[in-house]
């Protein structure tokens, strides 16, 4: 097929397409809706047909309807069978944006929500339709799969419109015990200048039970039937705030402990049988700014090996060097030094209760 400037094209290997702004021997450059202009070979171009109307240079999809109560589709999709044949990969058609412009838009909220159908019967079995519903102003790029014994298995892909919703694929009841969870990757986006949102990564984990209980299923705005629906935008943002505050209460706890390692350290009465060496740099010398790190390393371990041939000679039974966390270069020296020069003894890392996990306990004898 011989393309030629200014055609109006479609990709291939992508959704969407553009006008040919230029052919530089075998690379066709298409511009394409937002103005980006991208190289292609001939190979992955299809000339497109000439629109109907300015304003509609793609034919919406067929697949995506009106949110205001929509029917339930029956789409007929293979019911899942064998997990590894029956979930299919599919891409909406090409969907118009270049009618409603929503750049002013003061909306900027995200409602993404993932539904299961009541069940219905098909060749004697109970069939569940899932649905993807963008309760939003934003368009979406979306890729759906269902996760089976650690790994994903594509169900659909595409890019669903503002407030509309699409059937993603039906399942039977006889199989749902396969499948682990559902994932979704979601990008958002609007015609001209929008408020970037987040990308969201979402898995619903697969609960066979609750999603078979008729009574989990109830009337709803967006299915003339009951629906069992999960709100991605809710769910993800939780998940999101639940991680924040667990790295922070994490990073507190651990910096209090630093803190108060010192102090609980000078209160502790250890038995008799037992030293604890306290080999934090500050213990050791009155300015520690003074000394670089290598000359710090040598100081602490001077001090190990004078307590440690200290407390053989004591005939200690246990003996516990409080060396903190940091970066891991003293203790690892510590290990190195027991492992070469004092291959009889053993060792293992102190008492989390006491000592958190800056600390190596050396046993002398039992």
């Amino acid at each position: 097929m011989t393309f030629k400037k200014g055609d109006r094209v479609k990709f291939l290997n992508d959704i969407g397409g553009g006008i040919i702004t230029r052919i530089d021997r075998k690379t066709i450059y298409v511009e394409n809706e937002d103005g980006f202009e991208v190289p292609a070979s001939e190979l992955e171009l299809l000339r497109a047909e000439v629109p109907q109307t300015e304003s509609s240079p793609f034919t919406p999809s067929s697949t995506v309807s009106s949110i205001a109560k929509t029917s339930v589709q029956t789409v007929d999709q293979p019911v899942v069978g064998d997990i590894n044949a029956a979930c299919h990969v599919s891409t909406s058609d090409y969907i118009d944006l270049t009618g409603e412009q929503y750049g002013s838009d003061v909306d900027t909220s995200v409602n993404i929500l993932l539904a299961w159908t009541t069940c219905r019967q098909k060749n004697g079995k109970d069939i569940y339709d899932i649905h993807l519903v963008n309760d939003c102003r934003y368009h979406i790029m979306y890729v759906a799969a269902m996760i089976s014994e650690g790994a994903c298995r594509g169900i659909q892909a595409g890019m669903l419109e503002g407030d509309t919703t699409i059937h993603l694929t039906q399942i039977s009841g006889d199989h749902l015990k396969q499948i682990s969870s559902i994932r979704l990757e979601m990008l958002f986006f609007k015609k001209g200048a929008y408020m970037p949102q987040e990308p969201v990564s979402y898995e619903l984990k697969i609960d066979e039970f609750y999603l078979t209980d008729a009574m989990n299923y109830t009337a709803n705005e967006y299915f003339d039937n009951k629906a069992l629906i999960y709100n991605i935008s809710e769910e993800y943002l939780m998940a999101e705030i639940e991680n924040v505050a667990h790295e922070t209460q994490m990073k507190f706890v651990e910096q209090k402990q630093q803190i108060d390692q010192p102090l609980s350290i000078a209160k502790k009465s250890p038995e008799n049988d037992t030293e604890e060496v306290n080999l934090h740099i500050e213990q050791l010398v009155d300015n520690p700014k003074a000394f670089t790190p290598a000359e710090m390393l040598n100081i602490q371990m001077g001090r190990f090996n004078t307590a440690l041939e200290g407390a053989i000679t004591n005939h200690k039974k246990r003996i516990v060097f409080i060396h903190g966390v940091g970066n891991g270069r003293l203790r690892l020296e510590i290990k190195r030094t027991l492992d070469h020069h004092y291959p009889k003894l053993r060792y293992q890392d102190a008492s989390f209760k006491e000592y958190g996990y800056g600390a190596t306990m050396v046993i002398l004898k039992k």
